[in-house]
């Protein structure tokens, strides 16, 4: 079947019905800003990478948006893919990275962000290649039920404004509400979104750092919120004193600071999460600690830059993009300009570089 036409005349849902609906094997390929691939197998979509081609891994970017691994592990990754013929895949588990049961829950949130962003367009090309037999070169096959994948990416673009409401600024940030939330019974990711908000970091970085899609992190952030877990606390320039009585980013004292038990294990996560936050403010050459707080700065930057190519589908033209688009705060920049460090984007070499 020779499938192929403008996204303004035939919508992303409507193709992946019918694509399900008629059992049809091949690659959808979505040209536009940001492009993308379903895989299908009989009606069934079993991936949303094609690595065919030498365009960058979606399965990579996702995982360097959010923040899975260190530039250390990450050099690892590169090591092991430089030397052997192993798919990222492959590699994530053999090397114990993750196991098959998280690499599955990833892929299939890799599949609902990408429909997700898909169902957002409406300009572009599609193009479906069938296949006679299995798709070739498809790595960790999955069995995703195409209508279950767009009622949840509906679901998500209805609630969408209510998030964008609720959480207006990447500079918000967030403390202990009245009620508390146990630990058994939230999952890992709910944990660690748990854990990275109360450690006093702004959402733009616990998006970057929480290990799963934006929408996920912003909608437990939202309902947390609502059911006052957590107070969030917009930036001074965005703070309605009415909203929050005024208290500014004073502690709220709910039942986890009347514990003393809970108060001791807040602030040990506390403590220990911001043990890793860097603080901007002039550098002394003499202090120790200066090129540990370099190096996170650099890495600041290039997380909310891939961060950002990963939702954009390219690279910022400059860092001012990036503090327009939420991606980096504001007093970041001003440390970056003041330090001298130049952004050039190298388009023909799809990076850039920062260099001081």
């Amino acid at each position: 079947m020779a499938l192929e036409g403008q996204l303004s005349d035939f919508n992303l849902a409507e193709i992946l019905q019918l694509l399900a609906s008629q059992q049809k094997t091949g690659f959808l390929n979505i040209e536009a800003g940001r492009n993308l691939v379903f895989v299908f197998d009989k009606g069934v979509l079993i991936s949303t990478r094609d690595r065919r081609n030498q365009e960058r891994d979606p399965l990579e970017s996702y995982l360097r948006a959010y923040g899975w691994f260190t530039e250390a592990q990450w050099k690892h990754i590169e090591y092991v893919g430089q030397n052997s013929s192993l798919d990222l895949t492959e590699i994530l588990v053999s090397e114990g990275l993750m196991d098959t049961a998280e690499l599955e829950r990833v892929l299939r949130g890799l599949a609902q962000e990408m429909t997700h962003a898909g169902m957002k367009l409406n300009r572009g090309s599609y193009q479906f290649s069938a296949c006679k037999d299995s798709p070739p070169g498809v790595k960790h096959r999955l069995q995703v039920d195409v209508q279950g994948l767009l009622m949840e990416a509906a679901r998500r673009m209805d609630e969408e404004p209510m998030l964008k409401e609720m959480l207006p600024s990447q500079s918000i940030t967030f403390t202990a509400g009245r009620k508390v939330m146990p630990p058994e019974a939230l999952s890992p990711t709910a944990q660690r979104v748990m854990e990275l908000a109360l450690s006093g970091l702004a959402l733009g970085r616990i998006i970057r750092q929480g290990r799963a899609e934006s929408f996920v992190v912003r909608d437990l952030l939202k309902n947390w919120c609502h059911d006052d877990v957590l107070v969030r606390h917009l930036p001074v320039e965005d703070d309605d004193a009415g909203a929050d009585g005024g208290r500014g980013l004073s502690l709220t004292r709910g039942p986890a600071l009347r514990s003393a038990k809970a108060t001791a294990a807040l602030v040990l996560v506390t403590g220990t999460l911001l043990i890793a936050r860097w603080v901007a403010f002039p550098l002394d050459r003499a202090d120790p600690g200066r090129d540990l707080r370099l190096a996170q700065l650099r890495q600041e930057v290039v997380t909310a830059a891939q961060l950002y190519r990963y939702e954009q589908g390219q690279w910022p033209q400059d860092l001012q993009s990036l503090v327009r688009a939420g991606q980096l705060e504001d007093k970041v920049l001003q440390t970056v300009e003041g330090l001298g460090w130049r952004y050039t984007l190298q388009v023909d070499r799809d990076a850039f570089s920062l260099d001081s």
